[in-house]
């Protein structure tokens, strides 16, 4: 079985204490790469498990260069693990995988809909509204996630003034060059994680029908 980049990454900085990125995960100047290092460690999970334990010797691999997106892709993993966020492992496995595929983001979003909607289908209404208009429950904060996979997928550049903002991993912030809050937010319905709560509360009071 071929060595994993992580590993890869893992035995020369042991070695060196240095690390050399292929082009393909550099952190861009403007933006951020992902779904790229997402792919990579997919590929370890399916390879070594979840316990991505050189990561804890590693330094922060950030995904973007720019000042305000402190990201790194050791948060984007221990979101995906984390004990703290409700919904059950493997469909948190499952949604990065359909996220991390290459395929438009649509079909990708028509896989994992139904997953998320199971999580909440046994819901009444009020409760329901709740949960998704609440941006830190359990399903938000996957949608919060979603909505990074699907701008870099759909190539959602801000404009210059405007930028993406983010301390804790999946939760960012638009602000504009004096830092103040922006008005600006992505054109396409699938980057906002607004219009994804609404779209599985339709699915989910269909589904009742």
């Amino acid at each position: 079985m071929p060595q994993t980049i992580i590993d890869r990454l893992h035995r020369e900085y042991k070695e060196t204490k240095k690390i050399t990125l292929p082009d393909y995960l550099l952190a861009p100047a403007r933006g951020y790469a992902l779904v790229r290092w997402a792919q990579e460690l997919w590929v370890y999970y399916q390879q070594e498990g979840i316990i991505v334990r050189p990561f804890d010797e590693l330094p922060p691999l950030k995904l973007s260069q720019e000042p305000g997106l402190e990201t790194t892709i050791q948060d984007v993993h221990k979101f995906i693990v984390s004990d703290l966020n409700l919904i059950p492992l493997e469909t948190r496995k499952a949604v990065f995988e359909y996220a991390t595929l290459q395929e438009p983001p649509q079909q990708a979003w028509h896989q994992i809909a139904p997953l998320l909607c199971a999580q909440l289908d046994h819901l009444d209404d009020e409760t329901l509204k709740e949960e998704l208009t609440w941006k830190f429950s359990p399903v938000a904060e996957i949608l919060w996630t979603l909505t990074w996979f699907f701008m870099e997928r759909q190539k959602v550049i801000p404009p210059q003034s405007v930028n993406m903002v983010s301390g804790r991993f999946p939760y960012y912030l638009w602000l504009t060059d004096d830092n103040t809050q922006s008005f600006w937010e992505p054109e396409q319905p699938l980057c906002r994680w607004e219009w994804l709560a609404m779209d599985i509360y339709e699915k989910v009071k269909s589904n009742e029908q």
